[in-house]
C-alpha cells in the first residue's frame, strides 16, 4: 500500500472524531485552553509546522502532569506522536503512542485506549514496509512479518473495543478494517484484503464518507488485480472494480482516483489482448496527468501566494512583537539601571555612615587609649613612687638598726661591763645587790630588744647565712608564738639568687605573712620556695587556709599591701598572681627569673 493511504488512515484516526470524543460538560478554563492550544498544534502539524506542534504539545503534556490531568496528558501525547508519524520517525510514534495507550487507562477512556492500539498497528504496519522494500537500507523480510504480526495484535484489540462498546461508529470500524486490508496486502494474502476491503466500502458507506469510499473501490480493483498477477484469477472482478472506481472518481473530480484506475485498466486490457481499449485508456492516463500537473501548478500558486500573505502577516506580527519587545527590554533596561543607581547609592550611605561609625569608634578607642595609657603612666609614677619610699626605708631600716647595735648596743655592752665590775664588789649581805641584779637583768634584756630589732631591721640571719636559713628562722620565730601554724618547703634554690634578689623576696614573704597574720584568720599557712631549672624561674607560693578575700575589690589596708608586694616583684621583674575567694583561704604565687649555674 503506498504511503498516501498511510498518511490518509493517520489523518482518519487523528482527526475524525466520534459524537463523544471531545465532549465535556464541565471543563475548568484550564482545560478550555489547554484544548484550543491542542487544536492549534493539530493544525500546525497539518500545515507541516512540526515544531510549533511539537513545542505546544509537549508543553500541555507537561502543565497537565503536575495536575495529574490525565486526559490532556494523553490528548498531547497523541499530537506529539502524529508529529513523529508525519516525520517518519516510526521508533519515537510508537514509543509516544504506548505512553498515550497508558495514560488514556489512568484516565479511563477506553476509546482512546483503542485508538492508541489502532495507531500502534498503522505504526508497526509502516515499518513493515520499510522493512519489505528491497531498496531500503532497513530491508529485512523476516523482521517485516513480525511487524505486520504485532500490527494486527494491536488492530484486534482496536476492531473488539468498537464492534462491542461503538458498533455504530461506522467510520472507526472502517478505518481498522481498511488496515486490515492494508496488512494483508503486505502479505499477499489478497484473499483476506478482498473480504477486508468490501466491509471497509460498505461501512464507509454507512458512515456517508463517499470520498473514501471511492478510493476503497478503486483499492478493491487494485486487490483483484494483485490476486490475477498472483493466480491468474479474478480479472473480472478487478476490471469491474476498477471501472467502477474511474467512472467515480471522474464523476467527484477525484482525479488522483481515475488516474491510478486508468493506469489499471489499461494493463487488465493488455492482460485480455485488447490493446485499442489499452491505448485509450492510457490516452486517458496522460490526459489526467496534465490535468493534475495544471491543477497541481494552479494550486502551488495559489499555495505560494498564502504563504507569500501568511508570511507577510507573519513578518507584520513579529514587527509588531519585535518592537513591542524592545519597548519592554528598554523598560526593563531603564528599570534595571535605575534600581542598580538606587542599590548603588544605598551602598555608597551605607559604606559612609559605617565609615562614619568606624572614626567614632577609632576616636572612642583612642580616647579609652589615652585613658589607658595615662592610667599606666600615673601607675608608673605612683610605683616609681613607692619604689623609692620602699628603697628609702630599706635605706634608713639599715641605718638605724646600725645605729641601733653599734652604737646603742655598744653603749649597753659598756654599761653591763660597768655593771659586772661593780657586781663583783658588792659583798654578798649588801642589801642592795639583789636590786643591783635585777636591775643588771633588765639591761641584759634591754641589749637583748637592741639585738633583735636590729635582727629585724637588718635581717642579720639573712645578711648573715642566706634566704633560707632567714626563712627558717622566721618559720621558728612565728611558730614559738603559737598564733599559726607555718611551714617551710623549699627545692634547689641554694645559690639561685643574688643578695639583692634574697632580700625583696624575704621582705615579700614577710609582707604576705604580716597579711596573714592580720586578716587571714588562718590556723595554718605555708611557705614553698622552688626552683624550675627550665623555665629559669624561683617560684614562689604562700598560701593559708583562712577565710580568704575578693582580689578584685580589696580592701584599703590590704591594698597597701598588695601594692608593695607588686612594686618588690615588679623589681625583680618578675610576675605574680593572686588566687582566692571567700571562706577558700588564699594562695599568692611569685615568679621570680633567674639565670642558671
Amino acid at each position: 500500500m503506498n504511503s498516501r493511504n498511510y498518511f490518509l488512515f493517520l489523518v482518519l484516526l487523528l482527526f475524525s472524531v466520534d459524537a463523544h470524543a471531545w465532549q465535556d460538560d464541565e471543563r475548568t478554563a484550564q482545560e478550555e485552553e489547554w484544548l484550543r492550544l491542542i487544536r492549534k498544534a493539530d493544525e500546525y502539524s497539518t500545515a507541516a509546522k512540526y515544531d510549533s506542534a511539537l513545542i505546544i504539545s509537549q508543553n500541555i503534556a507537561l502543565a497537565a502532569e503536575r495536575e495529574s490531568n490525565y486526559e490532556f496528558i494523553t490528548r498531547a501525547y497523541f499530537t506529539m506522536a502524529g508529529v513523529h508519524y508525519r516525520i517518519n520517525k516510526m521508533d519515537l510514534a510508537s514509543e509516544v503512542y504506548q505512553k498515550a495507550r497508558r495514560t488514556a487507562e489512568l484516565w479511563g477512556n477506553k476509546s482512546f485506549v483503542a485508538r492508541a492500539d489502532l495507531a500502534k498497528g498503522i505504526v508497526y504496519d509502516n515499518l513493515a514496509g520499510s522493512a519489505l522494500d528491497r531498496n531500503s537500507e532497513n530491508y529485512d523480510s523476516i523482521k517485516a512479518f513480525a511487524f505486520l504480526d504485532s500490527a494486527l495484535i494491536f488492530y484486534d484489540k482496536s476492531r473488539k473495543y468498537y464492534q462491542e462498546n461503538t458498533p455504530d461508529n461506522y467510520l472507526m470500524l472502517a478505518t481498522v478494517a481498511n488496515n486490515y486490508a492494508a496488512n494483508y496486502d503486505f502479505r499477499k494474502e489478497y484473499l483476506k484484503s478482498i473480504e477486508e476491503r468490501r466491509q471497509t466500502i460498505k461501512l464507509y458507506r454507512q458512515a456517508g464518507y463517499a470520498t473514501y469510499e471511492i478510493d476503497n473501490i478503486k483499492a478493491l480493483g487494485e486487490t483483484y488485480l494483485f490476486q490475477y498477477e498472483a493466480n491468474l484469477s479474478y480479472l473480472d472482478s478487478a476490471q469491474k472494480y476498477l471501472t467502477e472506481a474511474l467512472v467515480l472518481g471522474t464523476e467527484k473530480e477525484m482525479t488522483e482516483v481515475a488516474l491510478a484506475a486508468s493506469e489499471k485498466l489499461a494493463r487488465i486490457n493488455q492482460y485480455v489482448g485488447d490493446e485499442k481499449n489499452s491505448n485509450l485508456y492510457r490516452i486517458n492516463v496522460d490526459s489526467l496527468l496534465e490535468e493534475i500537473y495544471s491543477r497541481n501548478y494552479d494550486d502551488k500558486v495559489l499555495e505560494l501566494r498564502a504563504q507569500y500573505q501568511t508570511a507577510s502577516a507573519e513578518l507584520e506580527a513579529e514587527q509588531a512583537k519585535s518592537r513591542a519587545l524592545s519597548l519592554e527590554r528598554d523598560r526593563r533596561v531603564t528599570f534595571i539601571v535605575a534600581a542598580a543607581i538606587l542599590v548603588i547609592l544605598f551602598i555608597w550611605l551605607y559604606l559612609l555612615d559605617q565609615k562614619r561609625k568606624n572614626i567614632k569608634a577609632i576616636a572612642a578607642k583612642n580616647d579609652e587609649l589615652n585613658k589607658q595609657r595615662i592610667d599606666e603612666l600615673l601607675q608608673e609614677q605612683e610605683i616609681a613612687s613607692l619604689q623609692g619610699v620602699l628603697e628609702g626605708q630599706e635605706q634608713e631600716r639599715k641605718r638605724v638598726a646600725i645605729d641601733l647595735h653599734d652604737r646603742l648596743g655598744g653603749i649597753l655592752s659598756m654599761v653591763k661591763l660597768h655593771f659586772s665590775a661593780v657586781e663583783e664588789k658588792l659583798p654578798e649581805d649588801n642589801p642592795e645587790k639583789k636590786k643591783f641584779l635585777t636591775a643588771s637583768e633588765l639591761l641584759d634584756l634591754a641589749a637583748g630588744e637592741v639585738r633583735n630589732i636590729s635582727h629585724n631591721l637588718l635581717s642579720g640571719v639573712l645578711a648573715k647565712f642566706g634566704l633560707l636559713p632567714a626563712l627558717k628562722d622566721l618559720t621558728d620565730r612565728i611558730n614559738e608564738s603559737g598564733e599559726i601554724k607555718l611551714n617551710l618547703i623549699h627545692h634547689n634554690v641554694e645559690n639561685a639568687l643574688d643578695g639583692e634578689q634574697e632580700l625583696q623576696l624575704y621582705r615579700i614573704v614577710q609582707e604576705l605573712i604580716s597579711n596573714i597574720l592580720k586578716h587571714a584568720d588562718a590556723k595554718e599557712a605555708t611557705i614553698q620556695l622552688i626552683r624550675n631549672k627550665d623555665e629559669k624561674i624561683v617560684n614562689l607560693i604562700v598560701e593559708d587556709d583562712g577565710k580568704g578575700f575578693d582580689p578584685s575589690t580589696p580592701s584599703p589596708s590590704s591594698g597597701i599591701g598588695l601594692s608593695n608586694l607588686k612594686v618588690r616583684v615588679n623589681k625583680l621583674q618578675g610576675s605574680f598572681h593572686i588566687d582566692s575567694g571567700k571562706g577558700v583561704g588564699t594562695s599568692v604565687s611569685v615568679n621570680i627569673p633567674v639565670e642558671n649555674d
